[in-house]
């Protein structure tokens, strides 16, 4: 297998909840990674996979969803047609992450 594309993605949240970036794609075999880039404020930012769409031998799309940040993976290996990146933040608190896609053939 190679790695056939790149795809880059910026994640942003400023305040007290989640922020979502969700990448819809033709259906591919990616890696997908995100990464904290930045954060201000005192306390804990995260950075995670909080939802995917599978797709499935059939061709049906199947939803996982990781539920709340403890939760979200940094990386996934998987047959896509959807990846929703986030960044989970406190009052007070700003975070930037960077989310990547390897398309795989």
């Amino acid at each position: 297998m190679a790695i056939t594309s790149v795809q880059w993605q910026d994640v942003y949240r400023n305040g007290s909840g989640y922020g979502t970036v969700d990448v819809n794609i033709a259906p591919s075999t990616v890696i997908a990674m995100i990464n904290l880039t930045g954060t201000t404020g005192g306390g804990t930012q995260f950075a995670g996979i909080k939802h995917f769409r599978r797709r499935l031998p059939s061709g049906a799309d199947q939803d996982v969803d990781f539920g709340e940040w403890p939760n979200w993976p940094d990386v996934i290996f998987e047959r896509v047609s959807s990846v929703t990146f986030a960044v989970a933040t406190g009052a007070g608190q700003t975070g930037w992450a960077l989310g990547r896609m390897d398309h795989w053939a």
